[in-house]
């Protein structure tokens, strides 16, 4: 029964990480780069919980004392729900503006070390409490534990990725529960466990909407939550005050009405089918908010790509006029990924509109890639267009709005004869394999529908598409795009001057700072090279290494997955759950199976798959090959690779350091974990690209594979 202890432990990480990344996501607008600041966190905590444990060994009654922190642990879970949630009131910031990097760094540190640290140090505590128990039975803390990861993980994947927050976090109360109902040794205490237990459950069944109606804070109080719901691990509100209706996803406004931003959606909507002598079909991807605009055209067919039909399901349900918009038998609605739409759709299209909004994150910067605008130059007809829009201006346009928009203009012109640019608030860019009409010709296509537009007419054309402004943006756009700035899904250059041209609202000292920062970048390299000159901690540099090479692996997996094939954060428990499998069986493997075998052959035998593994990763990415299932095999890969080095680094240690305590090799794992997150998951990967930061990695284990391989002390 000890087993199930360590197994709901496990559950119960795995649960609070996906609570913690599916809350601080949307305060950064959907950005990935949360997944590595909190992961980052998390490993750090363990880390600091595994090395301080070493002074707690003294304590008498781990067992009591394990209990009491299963009780704070819940106050801190509960705590910290309500401080995220809260969190726009502690630094008065607006629900759409969202936080600063450096807030989410600092804010999401205080929430997830006071959860990790606890749940680790209970950790810590157990095993020592039933160390008896668990090493008779030849099974290790860390085997039940990652079994919980395994099972947690994909449960949450499978059935759960659209439960609310609160039923997530009480579920996990419950589970915390049923470890108090099984520890306590008093029969009134486990009683008392049962009822909260029940309690718990009656909450979730009765209240679960009510509580997580309430403690969402709103800026203006009086707000009316509508409908706060997640679907597919994305968070969805619809928000209504005073009539005015908004619906926020992943933290992005991607409906209002009445629209603040009217005139720039009817600007984008009606501007690129002007173009079009007579459109009979369009395609619009994302952008809801531009159909009420569309569906004044005499097209024949509009298709419309929206993967989240929660979405569609709210807004049509609650406001009238988008109900009668999609009554419309013109407009069919697809929920699937746009590129594998278009890879499978055989249709072509006079117009298609890519109605995202500034790709903050790697879902929508899929979107404004070479090599998806290569896949929507085969599906548009020859005198067919296509058309985006970036943030623009005319008064004042720092260098990152130029490079943002370069960056995508680069790939356009890489793509198409013709890229038009209109200068505005926003900058619609519009291509085609054909010429692009006169500004005439676009004011007498207008006379069809300007009675039914409210900005539109002749002369604002005449103002939008001045020749004067057209020629000063082109200027400043090319000039950039000189630098060849291309955006490509292995490299991401445009989320990455989108975020940075957001955050420079903020903190423009930040921004500039991270622009040097960024800049020489490659003197991680250098820097990374300083430990293997520190002999005396050889082992502990092999364990950082480990660690560190195991989560930058994962998440090339994790940003590999979202860019290819989307929805990590559903996915997210999944990858996790194959990982931890991988590393019981390399860890298992290397237990049972190699008793007999020298560990000089078999650790260094390990290395070279490591690096063939690494190997493995670059060539699938240069040759295209990612999908779903590659990513998934490559993940549980890591994880087997991954438990049977670092168990063949514990038996040498064991043996060179007769018996000492491997606390150290443990904390510089958890360590070298926590580096991965914070540098590579978080910075490395999104701005050098996915080859180059897995040839850094390949780079620091080929050091570890040759330090161990020219050093033949203590007969290894």
């Amino acid at each position: 029964m000890s087993y199930i202890v360590f197994i709901i432990c496990g559950i119960v990480s795995v649960f609070l990480q996906i609570f913690l990344i599916r809350e601080f996501v949307p305060l950064f607008h959907g950005s990935e780069f949360v997944l590595g600041i909190v992961l980052g966190h998390w490993l750090l905590s363990a880390a600091v919980a595994n090395f301080l444990f070493q002074y707690f060994k003294k304590v008498r009654d781990f067992f009591g004392k394990s209990v009491n922190l299963f009780i704070v642990l819940i106050i801190f879970i509960i705590l910290s729900f309500l401080f995220v949630r809260n969190i726009n009131a502690v630094s008065s910031t607006d629900l759409a503006v969202g936080i600063s990097l450096k807030s989410l760094f600092f804010y999401s540190l205080f929430v997830t070390f006071s959860v990790s640290f606890t749940l680790n140090l209970i950790l810590n505590f157990l095993k020592q409490s039933f160390s008896t128990i668990l090493y008779q039975k030849k099974v290790k803390r860390y085997v039940c534990e990652a079994v919980g990861f395994v099972i947690g993980g994909t449960v949450f994947s499978l059935f759960m990725s659209s439960v609310t927050t609160t039923v997530l976090l009480l579920i996990i109360i419950m589970l915390i529960f049923c470890n108090l109902i099984y520890l306590s040794e008093s029969t009134i205490v486990k009683i008392f466990y049962f009822v909260l237990l029940c309690f718990s459950f009656f909450l979730i069944k009765y209240y679960a909407f009510d509580i997580e109606k309430n403690v969402t804070f709103d800026n203006n109080s009086r707000v009316n939550i509508i409908n706060f719901s997640f679907y597919e691990n994305i968070q969805n509100i619809l928000m209504e005050k005073n009539g005015e209706y908004f619906f926020y996803k992943n933290g992005n406004c991607e409906f209002a009405l009445p629209s603040p931003e009217i005139f720039d959606e009817e600007d984008f909507a009606h501007l690129p089918i002007l173009h079009h002598t007579n459109p009979k079909n369009l395609l619009l991807i994302g952008g809801i908010k531009y159909l009420p605009s569309i569906v004044k055209y005499d097209l024949k067919k509009i298709d419309f790509i929206e993967q989240d039909l929660n979405m569609i399901q709210i807004l049509s349900k609650n406001i009238n006029k988008l109900n009668s918009i999609f009554e419309d038998k013109r407009i069919k609605v697809y929920p699937e990924d746009a590129r594998l739409f278009l890879q499978t759709n055989d249709e072509k299209y006079d117009v298609i509109l890519i109605g995202l909004d500034i790709p903050l994150n790697t879902t929508i910067n899929k979107f404004y890639t070479y090599e998806f605008f290569k896949l929507v130059k085969e599906k548009i007809n020859e005198d067919g267009f296509l058309a985006l829009n970036l943030p623009g201006s005319m008064v004042y346009s720092p260098t990152l709005m130029f490079e943002l928009n370069a960056s995508v203009y680069g790939c356009l012109k890489e793509t198409f004869s013709n890229v038009q640019v209109i200068p505005g608030k926003t900058n619609i860019f519009v291509a085609s394999k054909s010429k692009m009409p006169f500004r005439l010709h676009i004011k007498k296509r207008l006379k069809r529908v300007e009675d039914e537009t409210v900005v539109l007419s002749k002369y604002y054309v005449d103002e939008r598409m001045d020749t004067q402004k057209t020629k000063w943006i082109n200027f400043q756009i090319k000039k950039y795009s000189d630098r060849k700035i291309l955006n490509k899904d292995s490299n991401q250059k445009t989320m990455l001057f989108s975020i940075m041209y957001w955050q420079s609202k903020f903190s423009p000292f930040l921004m500039n700072f991270l622009n040097l920062i960024i800049e020489y970048s490659y003197l991680i390299v250098l820097v990374a090279i300083i430990p293997f000159f520190l002999i005396k901690i050889k082992y502990s540099v092999t364990a950082f290494v480990s660690g560190a090479s195991a989560m930058w692996l994962q998440f090339v997996c994790f940003w590999g997955f979202q860019i290819y094939v989307g929805q990590v954060y559903r996915w997210f428990g999944m990858l996790t759950a194959l990982f931890m499998l991988g590393l019981v069986f390399g860890s298992l493997y290397s237990k049972y199976y190699q008793k007999n075998t020298a560990l000089n052959k078999t650790f260094f035998s390990s290395e070279i798959l490591y690096l063939l593994w690494i190997l493995t990763f670059i060539v699938v990415i240069e040759c295209n090959l990612l999908n779903s299932y590659y990513l998934c095999f490559l993940s549980l890969g890591v994880g087997a690779i991954t438990g049977l080095e670092f168990a063949q680094l514990i038996k040498i240690f064991g043996i060179i350091k007769e018996g000492k305590n491997n606390v150290r090799l443990f904390f510089a794992d958890a360590l070298g974990g926590a580096f991965a997150c914070y540098i590579g998951g978080a910075f490395v990967i999104p701005v050098w690209g996915i080859t180059k930061a897995l040839i850094f990695i390949l780079f620091l284990k080929f050091l570890i594979f040759t330090w161990w391989q020219y050093d033949k002390k203590h007969g290894l």
